[in-house]
């Protein structure tokens, strides 16, 4: 019988296979390449405890403390979750406009263009891929199929992460360290939801099933802690 597998477990494993996934493919992607760090990054509560269980204590205390200095910072604030907009298309409801800084700032965990968490930062970063350099371009470029593969992975982190939550880095990793109601952080997050159905177009359902097929493999050895 498989071994069950803590939902932490089982994050690290869609991890692997996201970033499996990915090696295949060339992208314009490089280290020291930061543009799209910013404060517009969002994670699960899953993700946070994630890089909170990464950092030693002097670390730790470190990053919360940045995070703090940065509480009234203007960032992405997201009021649906991924699992929210999938809700609201299946019984054909328009999503809410979401509004997004007018000019996101760095990433408090860039130091000197790295990522200083790099083996754990949350799928917000690691789906953030591009075939053009968006330094010389403004933008990234990704195709349609990447984008719905990144958006069934979003969909399997969330639904991992049901019970938990979903907000920008500092939102989420400040009610992490306080363990509080959002009004006592002065905090705003989205509550996470199980994944509907996953959104992937006719198109390109054969072409990732062996994908879907080991996704749905590491949710049914999921145990709830």
């Amino acid at each position: 019988m498989p071994k069950k597998l803590t939902p932490i477990e089982a994050l690290t494993r869609v991890y692997r296979l996201h970033d499996d996934y990915m090696d295949s493919f060339s992208f314009a992607c490089r280290r020291f390449c930061s543009e799209c760090c910013t404060t517009a990054m969002t994670l699960t509560s899953l993700e946070g405890r994630l890089i909170a269980d990464f950092l030693d204590q002097q670390k730790k205390e470190d990053f919360f403390r940045r995070m703090r200095d940065h509480i009234l910072t203007p960032r992405y604030q997201p009021s649906l979750t991924t699992n929210g907009y999938a809700w609201l298309c299946i019984q054909g409801r328009t999503p809410p406009e979401e509004i997004l800084p007018e000019a996101p700032g760095s990433c408090l965990l860039l130091e000197n263009d790295l990522c200083s968490i790099y083996p754990v930062r949350p799928f917000g970063c690691r789906c953030m891929v591009s075939t053009s350099a968006c330094s010389r371009y403004g933008s990234a470029k990704i195709d349609e199929l990447t984008f719905t593969v990144n958006t069934v992975f979003l969909q399997i982190i969330e639904h991992l992460d049901q019970s938990g939550f979903f907000g920008s880095l500092t939102d989420v990793m400040l009610r992490i360290e306080s363990d509080s109601r959002q009004s006592e952080t002065g905090c705003i997050t989205a509550a996470n939801r199980p994944a509907p159905q996953l959104m992937v177009p006719p198109e390109h359902r054969e072409k990732i099933q062996p994908l879907l097929n080991t996704l749905n493999h590491i949710l049914s050895r999921v145990t709830r802690e």
